[in-house]
């Protein structure tokens, strides 16, 4: 059963199509990493997937339950809201920003999502909290505020945060973008040790390492488009577009 999966997606800002017949599904326990330049439409892809964009075109399932069908902006077809959003909840994302709140400690930005959307009394939420900040190795930062941790603990309380609600899937949104290089790692560790365990993700990233090393399927977009898809091995080995062939060469 696909976690998640997208039938000729499409996304337009006025004139300029950001996505462009985007089809591609996830399977579950199975790790997607989507590469290619910038401005290839990969975050925009990820925020479509979770509703933070409105798509313009094509269908969105989850679970294998259609959520969404819209055709040249038009909506043919919207789950309950209801529904929805309990599929909806069924994702995690980390961003490239931490997004923290600053005047909350690293166990009360974990808490939010069980208190305020998960309805649960503080002392459960708290203990799903430090569950899921010892998981990314945080276990002695509970109670530090963001400005009190590094970039790269602070994406780790971030990914912490996602995982509280549970989720099927995880979307990573170039997770490490933002943080110094020597920092770089202990966020990829984490992500690989979820992979291990079997999570579901899609990563867009520029690691190429980890797409390598961690993903089960890597997809090269560009121009808002699939330009290729494939075993890590063979797209990084034998890339058949010649744009793929292009942007590797360029950054390996």
């Amino acid at each position: 059963m696909s976690v998640v999966r997208t039938e000729n997606l499409c996304k337009t800002f006025g004139a300029l199509e950001v996505l462009r017949d985007v089809s591609l599904s996830v399977e579950q326990g199975e790790v997607l990493a989507i590469i290619g330049p910038s401005g290839a439409g990969k975050s925009t892809y990820l925020r479509a997937l979770n509703q933070l964009e409105t798509i313009t075109s094509g269908r969105l399932y989850i679970d294998d339950v259609l959520v969404e069908e819209r055709h040249h902006g038009h909506i043919k077809y919207k789950l309950p809201h209801k529904e929805h959003s309990a599929l909806l909840l069924k994702m995690g994302m980390v961003f490239q920003r931490f997004n923290l709140f600053p005047h909350k400690t690293a166990a009360e930005n974990v808490m939010l999502a069980p208190v305020h959307v998960g309805k649960l009394p503080a002392a459960q939420a708290r203990a799903i909290a430090e569950e899921q900040l010892d998981k990314v190795g945080l276990s002695d930062k509970y109670d530090e505020y963001p400005s009190k941790l590094s970039g790269g603990q602070q994406q780790r309380v971030a990914i912490a945060r996602a995982l509280a609600m549970n989720p099927e899937l995880m979307l990573f949104d170039e997770p490490t973008s933002a943080l110094d290089p020597e920092l770089v790692g202990e966020v990829l560790a984490v992500m690989k040790s979820l992979a291990l365990s079997g999570m579901t993700m899609i990563v867009v990233t520029h690691e190429m390492g980890f797409a390598r090393e961690a993903a089960d399927r890597v997809v090269f977009m560009c121009d808002g488009a699939v330009g290729e898809e494939g075993a890590p091995d063979e797209l990084f080995s034998r890339p058949q577009n010649p744009r793929a062939r292009q942007f590797l060469n360029s950054i390996l």
